[in-house]
């Protein structure tokens, strides 16, 4: 993961996939990611995040697309999707 990530810190890529980067390495590292994260985020960069970090999505994203079984459970703000989501983890 530091590899990968440390390549892609270096680059200017328009549309950045993650999946699961800011729960890997030591502290240090998640804290070097996610500030490089954000800047690519100030840059316009698109990033298509995968996370079962509520709070990261809440600070990263701008949309959030809840996925259950495949199927797109709830689409919009991220702050509106992470309430329904623990609600719904609530009342299993």
């Amino acid at each position: 993961a530091r590899l990968a990530f440390s390549v892609i810190a270096h680059l200017e890529p328009e549309i950045l996939l993650i999946d699961e980067i800011l729960s890997v390495g030591d502290i240090e590292f998640q804290k070097k990611s996610y500030n490089k994260i954000l800047e690519f985020k100030q840059k316009g960069v698109t990033i298509v995040l995968v996370s079962h970090s509520l709070e990261n999505i809440k600070k990263l994203c701008d949309r959030a697309i809840w996925l259950e079984d495949g199927k797109i459970k709830m689409d919009g703000n991220p702050e509106e999707v992470v309430k329904e989501y623990q609600e719904s983890t609530l009342k299993e």
